[in-house]
């Protein structure tokens, strides 16, 4: 029996254009809730970033953001839990990346974190020059010294998968995500957060809250961040439009485009 139902955002129920949701995810979430179904988004968004495409009103209970680094009760509109990056990792991640030659941004503190100090690689990154475009009014330029600030996390922007493996191996004591850019749906991006953050964390401390049992946990995804919670939890499901690796590993749904939280309510008896 499903006691709890968590989906990811962009590119699951939200298409990489934002141009909306489709009315049957959005009538699976509404039954799910009259069933008294725990409803999720974990997202990589930040929590500014994820409400300025959720509407008021939307049929969830609980908004993990920033892959995890925080929880929010949708409801009741409160932040329940956060975890910083920190100053001191901050600053051992920041010389790696320069001299990597990367663009990368640091985030500031939740629930502030949608602002960012930026650092510009010489060589250019087009995904990278699009995000600071997107988010100018939160962007600032970062000088020589890495203000004291305690960061949520530090996005890097990579030419490749294999220069995220060459980074991941060279940091301990810090979380490493790889995600696909939800620009351009193709460049590498590089997270980095505190250890214990997680997609999976943050639904399992919803879990706790709700009293939910975790073998009653279903979760819908689309890229590589969401390989935590679909690791997690033994009824995980991925659309058909996701990466071939992600579909040879779990159980794969519809395209995001045909409703996959309908479908996905079907076969698990939730409609």
């Amino acid at each position: 029996m499903i006691e709890l139902l968590a989906t990811d955002l962009d590119g699951t129920i939200l298409l990489r254009d934002c141009i909306g949701y489709r009315r049957n995810d959005v009538e699976a979430l509404e039954e799910a809730g009259r069933k008294g179904i725990i409803r999720v988004i974990a997202t990589g968004r930040t929590l500014k970033s994820a409400k300025d495409v959720i509407p008021a009103g939307f049929p969830v209970d609980y908004l993990v953001f920033s892959s995890g680094a925080g929880v929010y009760d949708w409801k009741n509109e409160k932040i329940l839990q956060v975890k910083h990056l920190g100053a001191e990792k901050t600053n051992r991640i920041v010389p790696l990346l320069k001299n990597n030659e990367l663009n990368f941004t640091l985030h500031w503190p939740i629930p502030d974190n949608h602002c960012f100090y930026y650092a510009q690689a010489k060589k250019s990154h087009n995904d990278f020059d699009r995000f600071i475009t997107y988010n100018e009014k939160y962007a600032h330029s970062l000088n020589e010294e890495v203000p004291e600030k305690d960061y949520t996390q530090v996005l890097a922007f990579l030419p490749d998968v294999e220069t995220y493996e060459r980074i991941a191996s060279k940091v301990d004591d810090v979380k490493t995500v790889r995600a696909t850019s939800p620009i351009d749906g193709k460049s590498v991006w590089m997270e980095f957060f505190c250890e214990n953050v997680s997609k999976a964390e943050g639904i399992r401390y919803v879990c706790e809250i709700e009293n939910v049992n975790e073998d009653n946990v279903a979760v819908v995804g689309n890229d590589f961040n969401d390989l935590d919670m679909l690791n997690a939890f033994k009824n995980s499901f991925v659309v058909a439009d996701a990466p071939l690796l992600l579909k040879e590993k779990f159980s794969v749904t519809v395209p995001a485009a045909d409703a996959p939280l309908m479908d996905v309510s079907r076969k698990l008896a939730i409609l």
